[in-house]
């Protein structure tokens, strides 16, 4: 399959964090990639600031820690946030930051090159022939240096596409400017979230003591009301506040910019051969400040469908790889669409035409797209939404000298898991006292062990089971979160 120099097992489009991790995951891995940047521009201004506590993790898998240490950063201070009420809440987010984006960008971009990925920037596709597992590939790098390479697998994380998709939620726009934080200095480096009775505001401070200010709104409703410019209704925005209304008549450092912040699932993330990333397979509603991370940890996790497919070319692991990375597309936007809808549902003016729109949104899709990923996605929702978190059963009512076994609600699944980096099936227990199927807790895996808990087995027995495969102490606890959780009942 290799052709000298210019072969590679996978082509990633798109440096920003998406296309990144991917590119380093999968170099860890022992696959040779190929990072290709159409920007010549960089470091590049970007939006997405915030790095949620999740971040820390992923950065360390990737052994990154020291490439970032030195991007300038604003450590969170906490939010105040005024939503459920007319008066502000003090919330603390610990492990949470602000950091220049182009920076961050641009480390990561640094540590894949000092780590010996291949990297073309500026660099476009030309034209792509062949198929799964032997591309061929033009690129022009530069103006005029074109090149040819080979690859068996595309990553697409170029961003945001007009192409196929479904939208989790109503169109959201998002207008920012920034001013200078020295004339905001009563804020005290907090961040303030606001919701108003036509979108809600997010302010920030952000690295070279800049005051980052962002209206999120309705972009259809903004353009009926009238002509004003995204400086005129960002200003008016803040002088309707109660947190920023201070801001409303700063000089603003630039011009305001817009962008669309509409959350979506593009309908063709897995095509054969190729697989979408970042902003190119979804986006999540920016209520969270969690984009970043779900869009680095779902590159993680499309890098292990990878690697299990480079390691084994039978059709049954691309089967098992295409099931693993939509499922885990699918759960994170139903995930999150399910929760922000919670979230608009409990501000202060939920009544308001904007907020009814978000707390109550059903998915829909033209007949051009995949049926099946919209099924999907409405399957996950209904999960969610049945979900009740069951009440903990006290310890106290535990009667070790009666048998136990599954609790009749409970099934027994086969579930896409990832084991020593690759996808592959494992049994797990489905149940509704469970958001998801569970095959693993404390790492280590429920089955075999409860299989023989179709019928009733002394405690004693049970213990021995899981004993037999773990620490005794870690059994006693997986026994005890089960039953505590209705998993297991007693009988008799």
């Amino acid at each position: 399959m290799r052709d000298g120099d210019c072969t590679f097992d996978a082509l990633v489009v798109g440096a920003g964090p998406a296309g990144v991790s991917a590119a380093l995951r999968l170099q860890q891995l022992g696959h040779r990639v190929l990072l290709v940047e159409r920007s010549a521009i960089w470091p590049r201004a970007q939006v997405g600031e915030v790095l949620t506590a999740g971040v820390r993790n992923i950065i360390e898998l990737l052994d990154a820690n020291d490439a970032l240490a030195a991007v300038p950063h604003v450590a969170h201070a906490g939010s105040r946030v005024l939503w459920r009420s007319r008066e502000p809440d003090l919330l603390q987010q610990a492990g949470s930051a602000i950091v220049d984006r182009g920076r961050f960008d641009a480390a990561l971009l640094a540590l894949a090159q000092r780590r010996g990925i291949e990297v073309e920037q500026p660099a476009r596709l030309l034209h792509l022939n062949g198929a799964a597992g032997d591309w061929h590939v033009s690129l022009l790098c530069g103006e005029s240096r074109s090149r040819q390479v080979r690859a068996r697998f595309i990553l697409d994380a170029c961003g945001r596409s007009a192409a196929s998709r479904v939208d989790c939620a109503p169109r959201l726009a998002a207008l920012w400017g920034e001013v200078d934080q020295s004339a905001l200095t009563e804020l005290d480096g907090t961040t303030l979230v606001e919701a108003l009775e036509h979108g809600w505001l997010w302010a920030g401070c952000l690295p070279g003591r800049r005051y980052r200010l962002m209206l999120l709104c309705d972009p259809k409703a903004a353009r009926q009301a009238g002509a004003a410019s995204p400086e005129a209704r960002l200003r008016a925005a803040c002088a309707a506040s109660r947190l920023l209304p201070a801001a409303a008549g700063l000089p603003l450092l630039g011009q305001v910019q817009m962008c669309s912040a509409t959350p979506y699932l593009a309908a063709d993330c897995w095509q054969d051969g190729r697989l979408k990333l970042g902003d190119a397979a979804f986006a999540l509603d920016p209520v969270s400040s969690s984009g970043v991370e779900k869009a680095m940890r779902f590159s993680l996790q499309a890098a292990v469908a990878l690697h299990t497919m480079l390691g084994d070319d039978g059709t049954g692991s691309h089967a098992l790889a295409r099931r693993f990375f939509e499922g885990r597309l699918v759960e994170a936007c139903a995930r999150h669409a399910h929760w922000t809808e919670a979230y608009y549902g409990q501000a202060w003016c939920a009544g308001e035409p904007f907020w009814q729109a978000r707390a109550h949104y059903e998915a829909s899709a033209d007949g051009k797209l995949p049926q099946e990923l919209l099924a999907a996605l409405s399957i996950e929702r209904v999960r969610l939404a049945g979900y009740q978190p069951p009440e903990l059963k006290p310890l106290a009512a535990f009667n070790p000298a009666l048998p136990l076994r599954l609790h009749g609600g409970a099934a027994i699944v086969q579930l896409p898991c990832v084991v020593d980096d690759r996808v592959c099936l494992h049994t797990a227990l489905d149940h509704p006292h469970l958001e998801r199927p569970l095959a693993f807790l404390e790492n280590e895996a429920l089955f075999p062990h409860l299989t023989r808990l179709a019928q009733p087995l002394p405690l004693a027995q049970l213990l021995r089971q899981l004993a037999a495969g773990m620490p005794s102490h870690k059994a006693q606890r997986i026994a005890t979160w089960l039953w505590q959780r209705g998993l297991l009942e007693s009988v008799g």
